[in-house]
């Protein structure tokens, strides 16, 4: 079955005017797009790109400053706030249940590591596991060297996470113990991040990048490669990005092992960054903002004022839904817009 539609000859004309009210197929705001068997589905990704992290309902205050989201499937998101309380939400971020307190101090780092399991770590150093996707805690007690800034999974039951004390520690049973890689990094270990292939990255304080190629056993240092690095994000095919404290935007196409400068790109310290698919990402910033790539991060697109503070954490659901955090306790979510019907 081929798409035609009355004074329209290319699809990028039906995404401008996709407001109107187009009488053969008419556009409809009920999310999700159809299953790939769809005939209208396959080879029409943009049809649904046109919102994507577009546009953003602030769903209010759910909890305190929030440090991190993490999405574990099934329609079901953590987050994780800075009394030590973890949020869940079983329907793609729509609503939030409150677990209470499962650590006695913030919540920094959160991972999902498949199967149900999911690790969080807090500034006591201690780290927490969840093996029933999030609905309850088990706290393993001190595992790392300090405050617990960021986690990653790099698939096969490996997860790594870094430290205030510039230490590495890792796991190779989906984060049920962990080994004390010693000191990486020359500050705190900020963000991590899996490309692929056994490649990871870390960003620290001092806004250098130390890279591993074996599933974060040994690691490198590239180099200082901007300030403080707080936000990264994987966008596929060896390409990823970064976000520092000085607002640049960094992009490597090769695994993280080159990074281009993309110059300023928000008015305030970018924090979280996320990637929805079909090339495009989204960051956030202290400057309250979001800002949108369309084109696998190389140019972005300034939003405006969309937080009530800080964005810290940004995490994608699939569908289209978006979710992020800030400092003064909002979720904001974003959702697929337009789907095509018969």
């Amino acid at each position: 079955m081929s798409l035609l539609i009355k004074g329209v000859s290319r699809l990028s004309q039906l995404i401008i005017d996709c407001d109107k009210d187009w009488q053969e197929y008419p556009i409809s705001n009920i999310g999700a797009p159809p299953a790939d068997k769809d005939v209208l589905a396959r080879g029409l990704p943009d049809i649904y790109s046109c919102d994507y992290g577009l546009k953003w309902a602030d769903l209010g205050v759910i909890a305190g400053r929030i440090r991190n989201m993490a999405y574990l499937g099934n329609g079901i998101a953590v987050l994780g706030d800075e009394n030590g309380h973890v949020f869940r939400s079983t329907n793609y971020g729509a609503t939030w249940v409150d677990l209470g307190v499962i650590s006695s101090t913030y919540i920094q780092g959160m991972a999902y590591l498949g199967n149900g399991i999911a690790v969080l770590g807090d500034a006591n150093a201690h780290v927490f596991r969840s093996t029933n996707y999030g609905a309850t805690w088990a706290d393993l007690g001190v595992v790392a060297a300090g405050l617990i800034d960021t986690m990653a999974y790099l698939g096969n039951g490996i997860a790594i996470l870094g430290d205030a004390a510039w230490h590495v520690f890792r796991s190779t049973n989906y984060g049920a113990t962990w080994a004390d890689l010693g000191v990486i990094g020359t500050s705190d270990a900020l963000i991590m991040v899996y490309l692929g292939n056994g490649i990871a990255v870390l960003g620290d304080g001092n806004g250098r990048i130390f890279r591993s190629t074996d599933y974060g056993l040994n690691w490198a240092d590239l180099g200082v490669i901007g300030t403080t690095i707080y936000g990264m994000a994987c966008l596929g095919n060896g390409i990823a990005i970064l976000g520092d404290r000085n607002r640049h935007v960094y992009r490597s196409t090769d695994y993280g092992l080159n990074w281009a400068d993309l110059g300023v790109v928000a008015a305030g310290s970018i924090r979280g960054m996320a990637y929805l698919g079909n090339g495009i990402a989204v960051l956030g910033a202290e400057d309250w903002h979001v800002y949108r790539s369309t084109d696998y991060g190389a140019n972005w697109a300034d939003l405006g004022v969309i937080a009530s503070n800080w964005v810290w954490t940004i995490a994608y659901l699939g569908n289209g839904i978006t979710i992020l955090g800030d400092d003064a306790g909002h979720v904001f979510r974003s959702t697929s817009a337009f789907q095509l019907w018969r």
